[in-house]
């Protein structure tokens, strides 16, 4: 079913189908993102930064890492293109989560089961003869 909504991006009034923006905003978005694709696909491109990509393309840095979240860009080969780690904002170039903020959360993960086990099997168990 559609409904009628307003683009989050502009305002404007569309019908949402399978896209959350109006046809101009995701138009606008796809060619930023082939802006963005086509420089950093260039060898002499390979050493930028995101602020040089940003500077090149006229597309703004949170697009940019907005692309990367999608997984539509890759960036893990590229040695001097970092983005904000989401967990501590320190620079990363894969994924959403540096590595110590990934072992964090498995331990922090870790340790909630630990404890919900350990819970359960505080809990008395009633067993009931159905006779």
């Amino acid at each position: 079913m559609n409904n009628l909504l307003n683009c989050p991006q502009c305002g404007k009034l569309f019908l949402q189908g399978i896209r959350k923006y109006c046809d101009t905003c995701y138009r606008e978005e796809e060619q930023q993102y082939d802006k963005v694709y086509r420089f950093i696909r260039k060898s002499e491109n390979r050493n930028a930064t995101i602020v040089d990509v940003s500077e090149a393309t006229t597309v703004s840095e949170n697009k940019i890492i907005y692309f990367i979240h999608q997984g539509r860009i890759r960036v893990k080969g590229y040695p001097n293109f970092t983005y904000p780690c989401d967990g501590c904002q320190n620079p990363i170039n894969d994924g959403r989560l540096c590595q110590t903020c990934k072992d964090k959360l498995k331990s922090e993960l870790s340790i909630e089961d630990f404890i919900k086990r350990k819970q359960e099997e505080a809990l008395p168990s009633y067993h009931t003869d159905d006779n």
